[in-house]
């Protein structure tokens, strides 16, 4: 049986996404399974990623007909895949060293309880505002880790729940997910990536004036919705299992056909509602009291409705795919 499910969010970048793929065969020594989740990609990574598949280099491919943005890709390979550890790997982290899952797992095995690690792809290892104490390879993360190369075992998910599709093609997701680890005192920890893998990324320019995407202009939309989100985690008025966006409707071997999560929709359009008064009349108590009532009422009458409904979406396609249900 796999330890770990690895989970590739793809969109186009073909050459980066086939490097990516081929060091995780390479030097990935511990058993696993490789998925690629395609957000809508072009010919041309289409193709790569079939061919892929075809060669036995994936495990399993799902396409989305359309980018639905990171968190639905990755919420899509993390839900269907089981395996006690997850893993998202952007499709621009290239792994050199076929140590590097034994140090991870030997860091995580030596850890005083479970938690959420993380390469540190973006030099959080330095920055004693993010690791107040670095020790070795490794240190506890004050704020939450990034999740480029992010390891989450099976006995957190299924407390904390997968990636929030609240925010967008480009969001918070990660940020987000940290926060509820913060909310509910469950530790993350940074480990140094350098001696393992190499983040070939840094393509923003590229992917806006390729696709028209700009990632940091889709990032500052949906911050000040993290930050509502945040304040209702730590008050305790939003649970961390949000229930998805969007859920399965229907696979075919290749293409996932994805639909809206009907009973999310309510507490998300309330959630915005909450957001805007919260963000555009800070002083008027009233008002966001009562919101913030709505909203949790909603989320009382809504939520597990929700959950139930993508598991059970999700749930119909595993059996498809040969996993258990």
């Amino acid at each position: 049986m796999p330890i770990l499910n690895i989970t590739i969010p793809v969109f186009n970048r073909p050459e980066l996404t086939r490097r990516t793929i081929e060091a995780v065969r390479k030097n990935t020594k511990h058993p696993y399974t490789l998925t690629a989740v395609d957000n809508g990609s072009e010919a041309e990574t289409q193709d790569l990623l079939r061919e892929m598949k075809e060669r036995g280099q994936l495990d399993y491919l799902f396409r989305l007909e359309k980018n639905y943005g990171v968190a639905v890709a990755a919420n899509v390979g993390w839900r269907l895949i089981q395996a006690p550890i997850y893993m998202k790997l952007d499709n621009d982290v290239v792994i050199h060293n076929p140590k590097w899952l034994d140090i991870v797992l030997l860091h995580m095995k030596k850890a005083p309880r479970d938690a959420v690690w993380g390469a540190d792809l973006n030099h959080q290892l330095q920055n004693k505002c993010h690791v107040p104490k670095r020790d070795g390879l490794i240190g506890r993360a004050a704020a939450h880790v990034s999740g480029g190369a992010i390891l989450i075992p099976r006995t957190i998910s299924d407390i904390v729940g997968y990636w929030c599709e609240d925010y967008g093609l480009y969001g918070c997701e990660d940020g987000d997910y940290g926060e509820k680890l913060k909310s509910l005192n469950i530790d993350q920890y940074y480990f140094d990536h350098t001696p393992f893998m190499e983040h070939l990324g840094h393509d923003s320019e590229s992917v806006k004036k390729d696709f028209g995407l700009n990632k940091k202009v889709t990032q500052d939309l949906f911050r000040k919705l993290y930050t509502t989100n945040y304040f209702l985690y730590a008050q305790g008025h939003r649970a961390a299992n949000t229930p998805p966006q969007l859920i399965p409707a229907a696979f075919d071997g290749y293409t996932l056909a994805m639909t809206s999560n009907a009973h999310y929709r309510p507490i998300w359009h309330c959630l915005l509602e909450f957001h805007n008064h919260r963000t555009n009349h800070p002083d008027d108590t009233a008002l966001n009291v009562e919101t913030l009532h709505k909203l949790i009422t909603l989320q009382n009458d809504l939520w597990a409705k929700a959950e139930a409904d993508a598991e059970q979406a999700y749930s119909r396609i595993r059996q498809q795919i040969g996993q258990p249900a």
